[in-house]
């Protein structure tokens, strides 16, 4: 094939700018001791609390893939014996409830199915019944395995009504959605490699003022996950341990573009590239994940693999048409494909590139459909 770049259409790690490749390619310095580092990574804080409704002190931006976040909220909030209850419509939500067991914690499990979204009313009475004695709640915001979009807002209510510490995995959904942690967010996990743009290897965290309390109380002891060595980083002019220069100056243009675009406009333009590459899954004949549309995320469409085919062959092939696609993982591995529509490729020429491959693919696989329909399907969406 006569490819010259591959799209990087997965759900994370995703396509990387331009201007953000030439940001970490600068001149780096001494992070640990460069006053002009420091600046710079408390703009990036003042812009992340900006975006998630955020006081900066209570933001936090660390080396480390985004699952070091993940492991360092419930082992900074959970102690041994502790009950916690577990929020699941997907792997990752699942996946909380072996991080609790990791540190001695005894979870709780809320779980629906995977096609659907968790239900902030049957949430108030499983926290209520089952779950009354757990002090901790945990959930995901977006399930990138099944292309799902929980309704945050109101289940960080329903969780606050009942008095409880509130976790949200929202790696897959920070800046890309509206996210307010004021609705009730107690830590709020994101990662650099998906919406935002950069090679995995930053996490970010907003913690509240009631989780930095609960902190205290818990008194984790180890180090390296240790929030609370994180809080007063810039007034101190001391990281806990070296940060690095390139992903923060990569982060720093990705806010700074997000911030030209104005964050409403970055919203809408993921909400309609979505709902368009919906419009062309549907042309295709393929079917969606989600049992609703309504449940889809802006950041990831999922749908089933047509019987007969294989979700591994279907990859290779359509990265030969330059897009680089993916399957899914857990009960849906081998099940199901998905397009990630996060950050530079929520845009029109990303996706017509991804759906033409995912069409050529189906097509030399032998599952017939009309290129032409399924681009107009999109373009239509797009204009709609």
């Amino acid at each position: 094939m006569f490819v010259t770049d591959t799209l990087i259409a997965t759900p994370g790690p995703t396509e990387i700018p331009h201007r953000i490749l030439l940001a970490m390619a600068r001149r780096t310095t001494n992070p640990d001791l460069d006053p002009e580092f420091f600046r710079r990574y408390d703009e990036v804080r003042s812009m992340i609390a900006e975006m998630l409704g955020a006081r900066k002190g209570n933001v936090i931006v660390w080396v480390g893939e985004a699952m070091s976040g993940l492991e360092a909220a419930v082992a900074n909030l959970v102690r041994n014996g502790d009950k916690v209850a577990v929020l699941s419509n997907g792997v990752f939500g699942d996946a909380f409830a072996d991080l609790v067991r990791a540190y001695g914690g005894a979870p709780i499990i809320h779980r629906v199915e995977y096609t659907k979204i968790l239900d902030p009313d049957k949430v108030v009475q499983f926290l209520r019944s089952e779950a009354r004695d757990a002090r901790v709640v945990t959930m995901v915001h977006c399930e990138t395995p099944s292309g799902t979009l929980n309704n945050l807002r109101e289940l960080a209510k329903a969780v606050k009504s009942e008095g409880k510490l509130l976790i949200v995995d929202a790696v897959s959904s920070i800046g890309g959605v509206e996210i307010d942690v004021g609705w009730g967010v107690d830590i709020l996990i994101g990662g650099s490699q998906k919406v935002l743009n950069l090679p995995s290897g930053l996490t970010i965290l907003a913690v509240s003022d009631e989780a930095w309390e609960a902190m205290e109380r818990v008194d984790y002891k180890g180090f390296y996950l240790n929030i609370r060595l994180w809080r007063d980083v810039v007034e101190k002019m001391e990281f806990p341990y070296t940060h690095s220069e390139p992903l923060i100056n990569g982060l720093l243009e990705s806010l700074r573009m997000i911030r030209e675009e104005g964050l409403n406009n970055v919203y809408r333009r993921h909400m309609a590239v979505a709902k368009s590459v919906i419009r062309a899954v549907e042309a295709m004949n393929l079917r969606l994940v989600p049992e609703s549309e309504s449940f889809s995320s802006p950041t990831v469409t999922a749908f089933y693999v047509p019987n007969g085919l294989s979700d591994v062959k279907a990859i290779e092939v359509a990265r030969g048409y330059g897009a680089f696609i993916a399957g899914s993982w857990g009960p849906l591995r081998g099940k199901v494909l998905r397009i990630g529509h996060m950050g530079y490729t929520a845009s029109i020429n990303a996706m017509t590139n991804a759906i033409v491959a995912l069409a050529k693919a189906l097509n030399d696989l032998g599952y017939h459909v009309k290129i032409g329909d399924a681009i107009e399907a999109f373009l239509g969406g797009v204009r709609a």
